[in-house]
């Protein structure tokens, strides 16, 4: 009897890996409930991934405990499948549910992105950080007297400074986010906004997509993954504490004809002309702060740490821009209408976000029905991960990809030639909407820098490209030499 027992048992999963592997998608074999989880690095997810694009192509499937994802590595393709309204839907993946619950921006369910979203892109026209807003000058003024206090900051330690700039891009980069979203400027020793940053930054590292406890959340009642939900909780209530600090500061209700400033301002307004409370109240606008910090602090940070990195890396490279940002603006300092006279420059920024893929897992999305898009069928219900490290590391599109090579994005003429293959925030009706903020802080504060600085490895210690991944791929702490010019 046992003998036959095991035997059914052996054939029963047996049984379940084929069927279970035998869908249209190519893929690895899963193994029951774990799926292909024990084989995923959980330190780096994306590169085993991108092993796998390399075997089975430009969309695979791959099961990753209780879900069935379909994992994209082609730009075009990716982008074709994120335009259909179908996939505008966000996976049940546990931890991101402790995150957002259901709220905020960018893991909101579609009724409530909608909604959030336009009114968001709103917000940032009325403020100036989008392409064509009426007041963006105002707001490059703004971030370049920010980036001229990261000067100050360098200058009263000396002509030839080592240190790591994070600390300090840290404060003015979330000065900048500051006065946009809370109407507020943050000074050094503001210990909220110290609680904040801190917080913001350890959610980013512990809330991995590749995490064992979005696939399989019945693990959070064994003791070793309890402990991890736990301190994940504790941290993402901390993140609201010192949110709900800087929202109680307006006390006043306001009124509808009052002129917001600020996001607190601007959703508290449009709460008072009648928007829905089940979308206008306090819990939401926690959750869409916390967004709109991510995405106009962490990704520009990053991306700034990695530029400073490889141009101290690489000095013929920093010195090209150096010259071309000079030549072009002489005495007066950049404004966002003057980039496309940048080309050198522009190609640069888009080597740094190419090869340092900053969001090497893009945000995941839902197939809310079956789709079809150039002969592939993705099944409803089914999970779609964008891999963007895989799409901006491929040697079929990039030529040695694994080389820092800016000129990739120049013709023969030297005029930038941007690419469609590039989606440092990803693609489709639900790419960030905050991009046009982050690239005018990267590109002014790059242009104060190099005219004021040469940037420098230190002799002691090689610059380290490998990056630690969380959400985001954030350089390892280390130190630069900044002469003064």
């Amino acid at each position: 009897m046992i003998l036959a027992a095991l035997a059914i048992l052996v054939l029963t999963i047996v049984l379940y890996i084929y069927y279970d592997n035998r869908n249209h998608l190519p893929g690895p074999w899963n193994l029951p409930i774990i799926g292909y989880l024990h084989k995923l690095d959980p330190v780096s997810p994306h590169l085993t991934l991108t092993k796998l694009a390399q075997k089975y192509g430009p969309i695979f499937q791959i099961k990753l405990g209780l879900l069935n994802i379909a994992v994209v590595s082609d730009a075009k393709l990716l982008n074709k499948i994120l335009l259909k309204d179908e996939t505008l839907g966000r996976p049940p993946l546990f931890m991101m549910g402790v995150l957002c619950g259901g709220k905020g921006l960018a893991y909101a369910p579609f009724s409530l992105w909608k909604d959030q979203r336009k009114f968001t892109i709103n917000f940032l026209k009325l403020v100036g950080a989008t392409k064509f807003s009426p007041v963006r000058k105002q707001l490059e003024d703004v971030i370049k007297n920010y980036a001229d206090d990261f000067v100050d900051f360098v200058e009263t330690r000396g002509n030839h400074v080592t240190l790591d700039p994070s600390e300090a891009l840290v404060h003015y980069i979330t000065s900048v986010a500051g006065t946009l979203l809370l109407g507020k400027s943050f000074s050094r020793d503001d210990q909220v906004r110290k609680s904040l940053m801190h917080n913001l930054e350890t959610i980013l590292q512990e809330a991995q997509l590749g995490g064992t406890l979005n696939f399989l959340p019945f693990l959070r009642f064994l003791p070793k993954y309890r402990k991890t939900l736990t301190t994940f909780s504790d941290t993402v209530d901390k993140i609201r504490e010192c949110l709900t600090v800087y929202i109680n500061e307006y006390e006043k209700p306001i009124s509808s004809d009052f002129s917001a400033t600020n996001l607190i301002e601007a959703f508290l307004l449009q709460r008072s002309k009648g928007g829905p409370p089940e979308i206008y109240n306090m819990d939401q606008l926690i959750h869409l702060l916390f967004d709109m910090f991510i995405s106009s602090t962490e990704t520009t940070l990053t991306s700034l740490k990695w530029i400073i990195l490889y141009l101290a890396q690489y000095q013929d490279v920093q010195d090209k821009v150096r010259k071309e940002i000079v030549d072009v603006l002489q005495e007066k300092t950049l404004e966002m209408s003057d980039v496309p006279k940048l080309p050198y420059t522009q190609a640069v920024l888009t080597e740094v976000s190419r090869i340092r893929t900053i969001i090497p897992l893009g945000f995941p999305h839902l197939a809310d029905e079956d789709v079809y898009v150039d002969g592939v069928k993705i099944d409803k219900g089914q999970m779609i991960m964008p891999l963007l490290w895989a799409i901006h590391m491929d040697p079929r599109v990039w030529d040695r990809p694994e080389e820092f090579r800016p000129e990739r994005f120049l013709d023969d003429e030297k005029k930038f030639v941007s690419s469609e293959l590039i989606l440092p925030f990803q693609s489709g009706k639900r790419m960030c909407v905050g991009y046009d903020l982050a690239k005018m802080m990267m590109y002014l504060f790059v242009a104060v820098l190099v005219k004021n600085f040469k940037v420098e490895p230190c002799e002691s210690s090689p610059i380290d490209f490998s990056g630690v991944c969380g959400l985001s791929l954030v350089p390892k702490p280390q130190k630069v030499v900044f002469v003064k010019i």
